[in-house]
């Protein structure tokens, strides 16, 4: 056998040092920006739990390079419910939700307004001022419409406003459908001069003669007549329901201000029916005040509200119920709209 030892290899210190010269350059290069950047961040404003998230979310460029802050912002970036591509409405609101969000697309696409339109608009108005703009036409002075929702105090219930924004019969939307029990219709959506196909005669029990229905509204008219009687409320009967196409125009041409036009009617639809009550205003009645609360789980909604005249371009009827069908009638009852607001935020 060899005696012969192998020598130890010796690493170089020159190596050594210059290894960890390049490791500490790296180190800075990584940490040194990361520190300079936190601290910018801390400068304007952002608390530490902030900065975590605005780093996860690769927001840090974005909002050092324009210097984003507001103390909303701050709140909201760390949120699970934060929204990215909005960051800008974060510095003009305190107050945004999915709400905002949808009907900021909406606005831009289905009404051409722009992002600087909209940003204006939005730092000016709350939801219930802005949910309007997508029933009206786009409006031809910003500032005009938000002096006048300002100036009315609104809220999430009613919406008033002295200006006119609605212009009815004009650029609207030709139903293709008529015969869905869902159709919209109003004086910015036609259904020409439709017939529907099933029309029955309410019966002497629960309307004065020749008043008809459409037999799915008929059907859901009945139940809503038994349920009332079985709540010992007084009940209501049908003075009104489906008018022709004919009828109609003749009832514009002789009251343009409390008719609509022919072809713009809900009572064309065959799904509308007036009610009336014996010896007491319907408005007063606990049975108006039952429909207010129960009309939905039936497929009914009251058409035209009151506090939503601007919106429906209709005057506001206590008597007049629309037959939409139970979801539909649910979902307008929960969000506390009228159908124009629910139908172009939601449906169109």
């Amino acid at each position: 056998m060899s005696n012969i030892k192998k020598k130890k290899r010796k690493l170089n210190g020159k190596f050594v040092a210059l290894v960890a010269g390049v490791l500490l350059i790296i180190l800075s290069i990584i940490k040194i920006p990361n520190f300079i950047n936190t601290n910018r961040l801390l400068e304007l404003g952002y608390s530490q739990e902030a900065i975590s998230a605005i780093n996860a979310k690769h927001l840090r460029s974005t909002i050092l390079k324009n210097k984003y802050y507001s103390d909303y912002l701050n709140n909201e970036i760390i949120k699970d419910s934060f929204n990215k591509e909005y960051l800008r409405l974060y510095l003009i609101t305190d107050e945004l939700n999915d709400d905002y969000f949808n009907l900021y697309e909406k606005l831009k696409t289905k009404r051409n307004y722009n992002d600087e339109e909209l940003e204006y608009l939005y730092s000016k108005l709350r939801i219930y001022d802005l949910k309007p703009l997508i029933v009206f036409d786009k409006l031809d002075n910003l500032d005009d419409y938000i002096n006048d929702c300002l100036a009315n105090e609104n809220d999430n219930n009613h919406f008033n406003i002295s200006g006119d924004y609605f212009h009815p019969y004009e650029n609207y939307i030709e139903i293709e459908d008529p015969s869905l029990i869902d159709v919209y219709v109003s004086p910015k959506s036609s259904i020409g001069n439709y017939v529907p196909s099933k029309l029955a005669e309410i019966v002497k029990q629960y309307a004065i003669p020749n008043v008809f229905l459409e037999s799915r509204a008929l059907d859901a008219y009945y139940s809503m007549c038994k349920a009332i009687a079985s709540d010992n409320v007084k009940g209501f009967y049908a003075v009104n329901a489906y008018i022709p196409y004919e009828s109609q125009k003749e009832l514009y041409i002789n009251d343009p201000y409390k008719n609509l036009k022919e072809g713009f009617s809900d009572n064309q639809t065959g799904l509308c029916v007036s009610l009336t009550i014996e010896g007491e205003s319907f408005k007063d009645s606990n049975t108006y005040k039952w429909l207010l609360e129960h009309a939905h789980e039936y497929g009914f909604i009251q058409r035209y509200p009151e506090g939503k005249e601007a919106l429906t371009n209709h005057l506001t009827s206590y008597t007049l119920w629309r037959f939409v069908g139970i979801e539909l009638a649910s979902n307008i009852y929960d969000s506390g709209m009228c159908f124009d607001e629910y139908y172009y935020n939601y449906l169109y």
